[in-house]
């Protein structure tokens, strides 16, 4: 499987009204490859509610507990910029057992597409 990094994408106006920044591919990605890791520092629950850290940030991901990814500052990545579609062509894998996130490819993405996946049920739509 090939391995992308952010070279592979662009960082563009995103197609969705409203939505901001989008990430766009400049490769193909065949189903099943992984696009990229959801990265960035590393806090607990106490850090998020006790210390306020990151309070009211767009880019938190809990993984569990005790490792909530918050892909905002140095240590964040292109995937920060995957929005949101009903029709997706990535899904996010989380791993509790490696404390770990990552997006794959689940309809083939041809360069110059926008990446999406799906928020879930509870991502406020309009």
């Amino acid at each position: 499987m090939t391995s992308y990094t952010e070279a592979d994408f662009e960082i563009l106006p995103s197609t969705i009204k409203g939505a901001g920044m989008g990430l766009f591919s400049r490769v193909s990605i065949d189903l099943e490859e992984t696009i990229g890791y959801y990265t960035g520092e590393v806090i607990t629950e106490t850090e998020l509610y006790d210390e306020g850290k990151f309070a009211g940030s767009s880019y938190l991901l809990w993984v569990c507990t005790n490792h909530i990814i918050v892909n905002e500052g140095s240590k964040a990545n292109y995937t920060r910029y995957i929005n949101h579609s009903d029709e997706p062509n990535a899904f996010l894998i989380v791993s509790t057992r490696w404390k770990s996130a990552r997006f794959e490819c689940v309809n083939p993405i041809r360069p110059g597409d926008e990446i999406f996946f799906n928020y879930g049920e509870l991502f406020p739509v309009g």
